[in-house]
Order: C-alpha cells, then structure tokens, then sequence
C-alpha cells in the first residue's frame, strides 16, 4: 500500500468511499452524496492550501485523507479541520493511521499550529484514531445535527504542532 497525493483523477474513488457514509451514518451531517465531479470540485479547491491525501493499494484507492479551513474568518488561518474515511470493507486494517500521519506531518510544516477533529458522536473509531495520534478532547457541542430520525453530538479533537509564535507566519501551500 502506498500513500500518495491525491489527483482530481481520484476523485470517483473518494465519491465512492464516501457515499455510504452519507447514505448510511451520522458519521457525516451531509445528506447527499457528492458525485465525483463534486468531490473533484472540492479537491481542486482546497489542494492549493491544503494537502489532499489517498491510501492505495493494487490501483485502487482505499482512503483518503484532508485538511480544510477550521473557519473562514482570517484569525483562524493556522488552524485546519481534518478528516480521513476508508473505505468500509477496509477497516481495522491500520489505512487511517497511515493517511493521518503523513497528513499531519505535512500540515506541521505547512506551518499550521494545529489541527480539529470534529466527530459525530457517538463514533467510538474517530476517537480512537483522533487520540491514538495525539488529538485530545476538548468538547462537545450537544444536539446539533439530525440526521437519521435523531439529534448528534459533535465532540471536537485537538492536536497542537507545538508551542505558537508569538508572530506566526503565513502557511506554506502544500509541497
């Protein structure tokens, strides 16, 4: 398996991976899964500031793995939203871990001060990988999505790059 960029060429393969977690999960609050000009949509506008990653193995993609802007307004521009989905069949076969670390890697040295894992509660798997690379809880906003005939919690994660400059410079685009 390796890990590469990813290339709006992936962008089917990422629709794919995704989709059943619309359809079928609180996982994610969309309720329409994005098609794959969509997704490449999506790939296109962020990967300029954002590292875009997919898990690949045998020419097929198994996951992917992305930062975004936490918010919008500009005092949050060191600090990104992370996210990786494998897909189903491939569970607990170590694919997040392997996305997520290089992902956050590349982040660091972008210069971005941390990152937010924002969870759909209940999802014992998100935590775990959240935690198990070093995110830590830091709350839950209560009962703001419905989404399958009920409300969701989102906890949000939080992994600090370090200590924060005084005077943090402008994030490098992705290498």
């Amino acid at each position: 398996m390796i890990v590469r960029s990813a290339t709006p060429g992936d962008a089917g393969a990422i629709a794919d991976i995704y989709a059943p977690y619309v359809l079928q999960t609180p996982i994610t609050f969309e309720i329409d899964p994005p098609d794959a000009a969509e997704m490449r949509d999506r790939i296109a506008d962020t990967m300029e500031r954002f590292p875009w990653l997919v898990a690949e193995e045998d020419e097929r993609v198994l996951g992917y793995a992305y930062a975004t802007s936490f918010r919008t307004r500009a005092a949050y521009r060191w600090i990104v939203e992370t996210t990786v989905y494998v897909a189903q069949d491939q569970a607990r076969r170590g694919i997040g871990r392997r996305l997520y670390a290089p992902l956050l890697d590349r982040l660091a040295e972008q210069g971005f001060c941390s990152a937010i894992g924002v969870i759909a509660l209940p999802n014992d798997a998100s935590v775990a990988i959240h935690e198990a690379m070093g995110f830590t809880y830091r709350g839950t906003y209560e009962q703001v999505g419905y989404k399958l005939d009920r409300w969701h919690d989102v906890g949000l994660w939080q992994r600090d790059f370090g200590v924060r400059p005084d005077q943090p410079r402008e994030p490098l685009p992705p290498a």
